[in-house]
């Protein structure tokens, strides 16, 4: 399949509007910026520890763990257009992640890659795979996490497939100071204030959206999220990255 910077708009799914509108219901919270520490006090859960806590929520009835505030629905890592994997792990053909992050991915990785490959001059881009640590994060930890509502993923690697047939591996704890992700993230974030409504981040596109080495605890992967707007405003509940 070859991606154009076009390809994303095939990936439009029905309830946008309804995604857009969505608050964060009558919880009131100061409204502060605490998008660098989220993985402080956020565990992003391993595909055991994912699957063990989704068991325990069932078998001891606690469904308020399950009672997500915005739709959920499955990756298929191995077989959708973006395959991807949980770094150590086979793919999963059910992943959970939210509605949102999942079109944002379908609709905007392609062309933000692409960037990120202009950037250093690899070529063009036919496939990705993601190699990720993780986008489920526990709320008994951090309920304000965008993990906790599967809209984040923590990127360690692109694999990616050129249109040459040529495999290009971008590791972010390598590679993530370097051009090709400067691109990504400048072009995620550009997705993110036009499409989703969030101000620029700090006033920087660039981490609009993601967190990467410019903090401590981001060195080995990129935080990449679809952090929650409304109204053109950051909502005060839910961290902003």
């Amino acid at each position: 399949m070859k991606w154009t910077r076009e390809i994303g708009q095939y990936y439009l799914l029905i309830n946008m509007v309804f995604l857009s509108s969505i608050s964060a219901g009558n919880i009131t919270y100061e409204e502060r910026d605490l998008g660098v520490d989220e993985e402080k006090s956020s565990h992003v859960l391993n595909p055991d520890q994912e699957r063990r806590y989704y068991e325990e929520a069932y078998q001891k009835g606690n469904f308020e763990l399950l009672n997500f505030r915005f739709p959920q629905e499955d990756w298929r890592e191995c077989t959708d257009p973006i395959t991807g994997n949980y770094s150590g792990y086979n793919c999963a053909n059910r992943r959970k992640i939210s509605v949102v992050l999942k079109e944002y991915m379908d609709r905007f990785m392609g062309s933000c890659v692409q960037e990120g490959l202009d950037a250093i001059g690899a070529g063009e881009l036919d496939q990705i795979h993601i190699i990720h640590d993780g986008i489920l994060g526990d709320r008994r930890h951090s309920p304000r996490s965008l993990h906790a509502e599967n809209r984040a993923i923590d990127i360690s690697s692109f694999r990616i497939t050129l249109y040459d047939g040529n495999i290009l591996n971008m590791d972010f704890k390598r590679n993530g100071k370097g051009e090709f992700f400067k691109a990504f993230r400048q072009c995620w974030g550009e997705a993110i204030k036009t499409e989703n409504g969030c101000p620029a981040y700090g006033g920087s596109l660039a981490r609009t959206g993601s967190i990467g080495k410019e903090d401590r605890n981001h060195q080995n992967h990129m935080h990449t999220s679809v952090p929650h707007c409304v109204n053109g405003q950051y909502g005060s509940y839910y961290y902003r990255r």
